[in-house]
């Protein structure tokens, strides 16, 4: 067969590949399935971080750095979340341009990478722990995109990397992505870990609201611990902005509770078997929550 006859055939071969493969990886048993689609994933991560590069160099020589994120993300959701049949339901997505803004969202596994490719805004970086910034291909991505390091280790560095933070969002008329919980919450109940106070800092420092973004529960998703990935659809709300114009340091504590208290609520009203459950178990559920919210702040309180 001649050259020129297999090109035409390979430029069916490979889209009708793509297209299928969804539903190619959805006939493997659970654990091989689980494993692929992991690969799959993992797979993206790689090829947007060397892809990101390029990207974040000629945004960068367009003076346009500010919008690698919200292009390299998107690129990323879709090459990482079609093929594992995961699908979003999005709503508040007006809210994204409401700028500037700190953005916080619920931390509940690696998968979350996802989430935050589906919804990033335009105009936002993201904060995270230094170690990334070492990670090959992705630690340079990152650095060209203006992420935040924080050196978890020093609390010196890590405030004088807030400080600059503030200074670069009001000069670039930027935001900048946290998972405040400051760690994958890995629960199995709709809930959320305490809140870390730096996101909070933020806001009021530099006056800009706090966006609260809200993924449910995707359990039935992806869930590690039982080596199940089957997919489905993934809910996302994206909830008003909560302004934070003449508060001082004084109001930390309270904004952060306020934004933990609407997070949680839309958290619960996603999850369809707490609310299903809430008539009967009222009284047990409070107190099981109780327990969970005291051990988590002992546990807090010894990281502190």
């Amino acid at each position: 067969m001649s050259s020129e006859s297999t090109i035409p055939w390979g430029l069916i071969a490979v889209p009708a590949f793509i297209l299928a493969l969804p539903r190619l990886l959805a006939v493997l048993p659970q654990k091989i399935q689980f494993v692929t689609k992991c690969g799959v994933v993992l797979i993206a991560t790689f090829i947007m971080s060397i892809v990101g590069c390029f990207i974040s160099i000629v945004f960068a020589l367009l003076n346009r750095r500010h919008e690698i994120n919200f292009v390299v993300a998107r690129i990323f959701s879709f090459i990482a979340s079609y093929p594992c049949g995961v699908t979003f339901k999005v709503s508040g997505e007006e809210h994204l341009e409401k700028y500037p803004a700190i953005v916080v969202c619920n931390h509940q596994s690696s998968m979350d990478m996802m989430i935050l490719g589906r919804v990033f805004p335009k105009h936002c970086v993201v904060m995270a722990k230094k170690e990334l910034q070492y990670f090959p291909f992705l630690g340079i991505f990152m650095t060209l995109s203006n992420a935040i390091f924080i050196d978890r280790k020093n609390h010196k560095k890590a405030i004088e990397s807030t400080t600059q933070a503030v200074t670069n969002m009001k000069k670039h008329n930027s935001g900048i992505w946290i998972f405040p919980e400051g760690t994958r919450s890995r629960l199995e109940t709709a809930y959320l870990l305490p809140f870390k106070k730096g996101a909070f800092h933020l806001a009021i420092q530099s006056q800009q609201p706090i966006m609260p973004i809200v993924a449910a529960g995707y359990s039935n998703i992806y869930d590690s611990a039982s080596r199940s990935f089957p997919g489905g659809e993934l809910e996302i709300r994206v909830l008003e902005p909560i302004p934070t114009t003449g508060m001082t340091v004084d109001d930390v504590n309270d904004l952060m509770e306020r934004t933990r208290a609407v997070m949680l609520k839309s958290l619960k009203e996603m999850d369809h078997s707490v609310s299903s459950a809430s008539n009967s178990t009222g009284s047990s559920t409070a107190v099981a929550e109780g327990t969970i919210d005291e051990g988590l702040k002992q546990r807090r309180t010894a990281k502190e």
